[in-house]
């Protein structure tokens, strides 16, 4: 209005109308660039985003927790990212992959913490309950406690005839198994979550490289099934002799005409695998022992038999008098 009384008027210029004008339409928060208007909008350094702030004491115990288990000072981790979630049932929360969609939330955090080069994520509840992702690797091969490493090594000499000295640790990862079944080698598993923590260890063997999963205190100690023992292990002398008396029995030979050929320590996956059988559930329920092969007159045998010598199975596809 005072513009338009002015300039009817006749006491300013039309430059000074002019910038009157801009004044008012920049004052009113408008836009006139690109012969648009809209309303003036913050520049980013205006908007204060709202940070989800971690409470000390949580923050304290989840930088403890990543130490502990990567042996890294706490003065050297970093919290890098937290998020303020509700998780919407507990199986979420302990990171479960197979989870039903009913709701009984939890309020808590996302919690990503910077070890070395890696990302740890943590799920914080509010009442400070920590659950780590199950599938980081923690450790490297120097950080296996040394009475651990002394037993695989001992169970693999025990195995493959080698000496002791001759082994070495070619590396250790530390692991939190989802459950039992993925700790044992099981190839068809449940994906229930009942972790089971402690460190998968690979040894070399002459040209093999054995993988071995062992529990945080080292009292489970699993060999993957898949691994052949080297040939040659020794066959106690007790089973040696039920096994060829077995194939004497059988075959109505003098035990001249029987001798054992070839034996290989293994470990069966369960009990349908040991016994021959040609189709069996992936389940995995070791059975401990030895494969054994002898010569009948000009046929081969193969037997199976346990670490006790107590179970000894024949091969079925063998051909013989009975």
């Amino acid at each position: 209005m005072l513009l338009s009384h002015l300039k009817n008027n006749g006491k300013l210029s039309k430059a000074i109308v002019l910038t009157l004008a801009l004044s008012s339409l920049l004052a009113c928060g408008v836009d006139i660039s690109n012969n648009h208007t809209s309303g003036a909008i913050p520049s980013g350094e205006q908007i204060q985003i709202a940070q989800n702030t971690l409470p000390r004491n949580i923050s304290e115990a989840v930088l403890k927790d990543a130490s502990v288990r990567s042996r890294v000072q706490v003065s050297d981790l970093k919290i890098s990212q937290v998020t303020q979630t509700t998780f919407s049932n507990r199986c979420i929360f302990e990171f479960k992959k197979g989870c039903t969609k009913e709701y009984k939330p939890i309020q808590g955090w996302v919690v990503v913490v910077q070890v070395k080069e890696q990302s740890w994520t943590y799920h914080v509840s509010q009442y400070s309950q920590i659950v780590i992702e199950p599938n980081i690797n923690f450790f490297n091969a120097s950080q296996l406690p040394r009475n651990i490493a002394s037993k695989v090594l001992n169970d693999v000499a025990n195995r493959s005839g080698v000496n002791r000295n001759s082994l070495r640790i070619y590396s250790s990862t530390s692991k939190i198994f989802s459950n039992s079944c993925v700790f044992n080698f099981g190839e068809v598993c449940a994906e229930i979550y009942q972790p089971v923590e402690g460190w998968v260890v690979v040894v070399k063997v002459k040209e093999e490289s054995w993988t071995y999963h062992v529990n945080k205190s080292g009292s489970q100690i699993v060999i993957d099934p898949k691994i052949k023992a080297n040939e040659g292990s020794p066959l106690p002398e007790k089973i040696a002799e039920k096994v060829l008396n077995d194939a004497y029995q059988r075959s109505r030979l003098q035990t001249i005409g029987i001798r054992i050929t070839r034996t290989v320590q293994k470990t069966f996956s369960n009990s349908c695998v040991f016994n021959f059988g040609e189709i069996c559930t992936q389940q995995y329920d070791p059975v401990e022992g030895w494969a054994v092969v002898l010569k009948v007159n000009n046929q081969f045998w193969t037997y199976h038999v346990d670490r006790t010598g107590s179970r000894i199975v024949l091969d079925p596809k063998v051909t013989g008098d009975r």
